[in-house]
């Protein structure tokens, strides 16, 4: 297998640190992945600013598209958007997408525009409303859900070759119903992704993990699906019992790297810090610093010692062959 394509989340009003950190790198990442909610008053900034901005620095969008109508979602999202109560959303947004993959010219065919879709991810933890263990819906329901959404950009005529599908679950199953039961169908389907971090003593339930610890049973499971494999978020936190320690995470990074090397076709890092300091780049804790900005050495020399794909992302690529 051929080294993972490389990605990034950063948050999308901090381009600037991806720049700095394709510096830093002495390369592209080959893909960026990026939130936006279930919403149509952020339609315009997510078609017309945010896609054209990561395709024109020559990444590929991977769009987590999370079904949050607001701040407070009601728990019943995945029945009601299967039952088609929000279709009239859901068709815009489709064309609005096929109109972007088309591009300037409208013509498919000429454009190499390519776009991963990561559709209400981690549904078998226990933080989502549209989480079987948290929503009012079934696996069934969800499944409805995932299947309706994914015939109505279908029948925009978008195909394969420009939009990939990822079915991604949390690394560990959190709460009553098992990841595989909320699978859509090989027909539904184009990767399979595991989301995991390594959350360190960062939280009062949480532990040192090893790359294995965290990802190993459900790489395993996800094998019956024969899919190719992703990572879209992965992370490592420095606190350790004895506090932060910058040089185990740098460890954690090398293995991490080697790890995914034989195991997935795309891994894309957690560059921010949120609950804890994920970050290996303009976070606030690194080894080294460059341009202001702190850093892990020990990720870039991994990194570097691998012959990785880089933009342009050819077709075969684009869909784990």
């Amino acid at each position: 297998m051929n080294p993972p394509l490389s990605g990034v989340y950063v948050d999308s009003d901090r381009m600037d640190v991806i720049d700095a950190m394709e510096r830093w790198l002495g390369m592209r990442h080959a893909v960026q992945t990026v939130f936006t909610p279930w919403r149509r008053d952020n339609m315009d900034d997510l078609f017309e600013r945010l896609l054209p901005r990561i395709r024109n620095a020559g990444r590929v969008p991977l769009l987590t598209w999370e079904p949050y109508l607001a701040a407070e979602t009601d728990p019943d999202i995945a029945r009601r958007i299967a039952a088609g109560e929000f279709d009239a959303y859901l068709d815009e947004w489709a064309s609005r997408l096929a109109d972007w993959l088309a591009g300037s010219d409208g013509k498919r065919t000429a454009d190499d525009r390519r776009l991963y879709l990561r559709f209400a991810h981690e549904m078998n933890g226990d933080w989502y409303p549209w989480s079987p263990t948290v929503g009012d819906s079934t696996p069934a329901e969800y499944v409805g859900m995932w299947r309706h959404v994914h015939d109505a950009l279908t029948h925009e005529g978008i195909g394969a070759d420009r939009l990939q599908w990822i079915w991604c679950v949390n690394h560990a199953d959190v709460g009553t119903d098992s990841a595989e039961a909320c699978y859509p169908g090989d027909g539904y389907v184009d990767w399979v992704g595991v989301d995991g971090f390594n959350w360190g003593h960062s939280q009062d339930w949480s532990d040192w993990q090893a790359p294995a610890a965290v990802f190993d049973d459900m790489f395993a499971r996800l094998q019956r699906f024969d899919k190719p494999l992703c990572v879209p978020e992965v992370g490592c936190s420095s606190l350790t019992a004895d506090g932060s320690d910058p040089a185990r995470k740098a460890d954690w990074l090398r293995e991490a790297v080697d790890y995914f090397d034989d195991r997935v076709g795309l891994c894309c890092w957690f560059n921010e810090d949120k609950e804890t300091d994920w970050a290996v780049f303009g976070g606030r804790n690194g080894t080294d610093s460059t341009d202001g900005y702190a850093c892990y050495r020990a990720y870039r020399e991994a990194m570097a010692e691998r012959d990785r794909t880089t933009p342009p992302i050819d077709e075969a690529a684009f869909r784990g062959r």
